[in-house]
């Protein structure tokens, strides 16, 4: 017999059994208070930026006027363009790495930091070339410059943001999301509200804030993890395969979304371009949530030991997402008609039907969103581009047959039928790979919000005591 713990003495109690209820205590208390805290701050943190930035894009509409802040917004273009291409993915590659453990944590981090140098460099020469191509005589000099110093910046700020969701640091990851735009709101207060330097100020403010919180977020990673600047061949090759696979996810991913609008161009006059983008945008305001499960799901999926658990864990979020979101929706529908006018104006009434049509769409896409963010955590992104090829193809098909004969509306229809049809193709997907059934996956139980209210895990004490009777916990 052991001796207690508490008072020194042989009684009932065995260290065994003491260090299995302190561990099923420990499990118990995270589950129960990461899962919806990871969620909520992620949601919260995307509220926060949100709110920053409509706040930047009123003051600058206003400050700078329609052509000052038509300018603005196209000086923007070309980096965002490029930093897309050239981050390769490297945010979530940097998560599956972390996650999996694939190697050194030290070592993997600062290689992360390699290629965020060579990534940097890359974007700022093609950025460059893409100016000196367009060469758009309204863009001054000093604001294409300022415009190329925040890239390596704002990459950073990307990559450093992976790092911490790969080491389930969600909270810090929030932060490095809102705390940049926040402090931009500020900044361009001062440099374009009170100093009134025009869009110059604008530059100025968001460099310095980016730029801010990226060496304060750097020095933390490097106290913590002493980074050092050496070329690892062999990490920086599995870095960029497996971004690379993320990145054309990611690609695909935008493409089912913009689609329609390159195809409206063509075929659409352009005031109904912009009842159609105002209406998807007006709708797409739903993923936040299934884009707030997407980054703790991908952050526990990589970190997890039991795929199988995970993978209730997936089917849990989808059956409770999926009845919040129809509530969601149907609220949309209720408030869209007297709130939209209101809000933008009479002219924008045809974007009503817009909403109204492609909510379903919407929907539905949320189950693949979520589930795409299971596979991300395990690092199979070619899951998703191979569902996405067929979607993109119907998509266009579509486009193409309904846009002439039904306009906007029909480019909505569109939407929704390639948005279920890889939806469809995507839950087939995952409920081979889980093995976990149709009604698993998609009708709610009524045990499913107290299992939530537990960080979605089942029987997690009894599977700690389970193991630790088998002596496969080690302490």
């Amino acid at each position: 017999m052991h001796l207690c713990l508490i008072c020194g003495l042989g009684c009932e109690i065995t260290y065994s059994r003491a260090r299995v209820e302190i561990l099923t205590f420990a499990y118990e208390f995270m589950a129960k208070h990461s899962l919806i805290r990871d969620i909520s701050g992620v949601m919260g943190s995307n509220i926060l930026a949100m709110v920053s930035t409509l706040g930047i894009s009123i003051l600058l509409s206003r400050v700078l006027g329609p052509q000052g802040y038509g300018l603005f917004t196209s000086l923007y273009v070309v980096p965002q363009v490029v930093m897309g291409l050239v981050q390769l993915g490297m945010s979530r590659s940097a998560v599956f790495h972390l996650g999996h453990k694939k190697f050194n944590e030290c070592q993997t981090i600062s290689s992360i930091y390699v290629m965020l140098c060579m990534t940097s460099t890359v974007g700022i020469i093609v950025s460059a070339i893409a100016y000196a191509i367009l060469n758009n005589p309204l863009l001054e000099t000093n604001w294409i410059l300022l415009a190329l110093c925040i890239i390596p910046f704002a990459l950073g700020n990307i990559y450093t943001s992976g790092i911490f969701i790969g080491k389930e640091d969600i909270q810090t990851s929030n932060k490095i999301y809102w705390i940049p735009v926040t402090l931009n709101l500020i900044l361009t207060a001062i440099t374009v509200g009170i100093l009134q330097w025009g869009i110059t100020g604008a530059l100025i403010a968001n460099l310095l804030a980016t730029a801010t919180i990226f060496f304060v977020f750097l020095l933390r990673i490097h106290h913590q993890y002493a980074l050092s600047f050496r070329f690892d061949t062999k990490i920086l090759k599995s870095l960029a395969s497996k971004g690379l696979g993320f990145a054309l996810a990611f690609v695909m991913l935008q493409l089912n979304y913009k689609v329609d609008i390159l195809l409206l161009q063509k075929l659409a006059k352009p005031s109904e371009i912009g009842y159609y983008a105002l209406g998807v945008s007006v709708t797409e305001q739903l993923w936040l949530l299934p884009y707030a499960i997407g980054v703790v799901l991908m952050s526990r999926t990589a970190n997890a030991t039991n795929e199988r658990m995970m993978a209730k864990t997936t089917a849990l979020m989808v059956r409770i997402c999926l009845p919040a979101a129809l509530i969601a929706a149907l609220v949309l529908i209720a408030l869209t008609p007297p709130l939209l006018p209101l809000i933008f104006g009479k002219s924008f009434i045809p974007s009503i039907r817009v909403v109204q049509t492609i909510l379903p769409g919407i929907v539905i896409f949320m189950i693949f969103r979520i589930i795409e963010s299971y596979f991300a955590g395990l690092g199979k992104p070619m899951l998703s581009v191979m569902t996405l090829i067929p979607s993109l193809l119907l998509n266009i098909i579509l486009n193409l047959l309904w846009i002439p004969r039904y306009g906007i509306i029909g480019s909505a229809m569109a939407t929704n039928f390639s948005y279920a049809f890889a939806t469809i193709i995507f839950l087939f997907v995952f409920q081979k790979y889980s093995r976990l059934s149709f009604k698993e996956l998609l009708i709610l139980k009524p045990s499913d919000l107290q299992r939530l209210k537990k960080g979605g895990r089942e029987n997690g004490g009894k599977e700690m005591r389970r193991r630790e009777e088998e002596g496969t916990i080690r302490v």
